[in-house]
């Protein structure tokens, strides 16, 4: 083989391996962006040089790589951030909160409460959470209103009712607590919370005989009379409060509480009290 049939041969296979180096590879773009290169081997064998063909050679079939579309973060829903808000509603109130704190929880809460029903406007406890928010902080008019419109989206939650009653009663609006109390019985005419709470909210209103018409609806005659004189007891009127004892002893000899609390009313103030003042029965209204 001569010089020029050599250089011939080599002239040749330049040419047919431009002709496959020219070929266009490259790929389409993405709509997911840069995609994983399936086709290029990685790692240390990437740079491996052959002696025949110039590149290594990956034997492991190569798998594709998916790219996960972006997950979106989704809201909290509105009963999140309704739990949120009733954790900072009762921090606000603990006694181990520093001071300069409370009004900032009161914030968020209230903020969380008013989110959540922008969000859903007629969660319900979202509607209740602001109820008691308000009701918590003495703004008694919204409180009102939040109630109301709780019970006009469920007007079938007689407990919710009575948690207005309870929240007149802390007011010291005992008239309004005895016609929340009535309305949460027109939904459940059977609900025994509802009637003693009715019953003692009666007496602290002067209503003494139609809160012991309530009282005995869910107590003996005794226990209602019991009751009522220590409610009566506590408001001061200590002569109405014995004759109470007198016809709850009356009516059950053997009912021991009514029989130790008359006992302690015949005792003389001194006697019962070093200073002079007798303590109030504990029987208090459940609110």
């Amino acid at each position: 083989m001569d010089g020029r049939y050599c250089f011939k041969w080599f002239a040749l296979c330049c040419v047919l391996a431009g002709a496959v180096g020219c070929r266009n590879t490259s790929q389409p773009p993405s709509p997911f962006g840069q995609m994983p290169n399936t086709n290029t081997p990685s790692g240390p064998m990437a740079s491996v040089k052959s002696m025949w063909t110039g590149t290594g050679s990956n034997t492991h079939p190569t798998v594709p790589v998916e790219v996960a579309p972006d997950v979106s973060k989704k809201p909290a829903s509105a009963d999140a951030i309704v739990a949120i808000s009733d954790v900072r509603l009762d921090a606000a109130f603990d006694e181990k909160t520093a001071p300069g704190s409370k009004e900032a929880m009161l914030d968020l809460a209230r903020e969380g409460y008013q989110k959540a029903l922008k969000q859903e406007p007629k969660n319900k406890n979202a509607l209740l959470g602001i109820a008691r928010f308000y009701a918590k902080i003495g703004e008694k008019e919204k409180a009102i209103e939040a109630y109301k419109k709780y019970l006009t989206a469920y007007p079938s939650d007689a407990n919710a009712a009575l948690e207005i009653a309870i929240a007149h009663a802390r007011w010291k609006d005992w008239a309004g607590a005895c016609a929340w109390s009535e309305f949460a019985l027109k939904i459940d005419p059977e609900n025994r919370n509802v009637k003693k709470t009715l019953g003692f909210c009666q007496a602290r209103a002067g209503k003494w005989d139609e809160a012991f018409a309530t009282l005995c609806q869910i107590m003996p005659e005794a226990q209602a009379r019991h009751n009522l004189a220590g409610l009566l007891d506590h408001m001061g009127h200590a002569d109405a409060s014995k004759q109470q004892l007198q016809l709850a002893v009356k009516a059950d000899p053997n009912f021991a509480p009514a029989r130790d609390f008359l006992a302690e009313l015949d005792q003389p103030r001194a006697l019962a009290d070093p200073n002079g003042v007798r303590q109030a029965s504990d029987q208090q209204p459940a609110p």
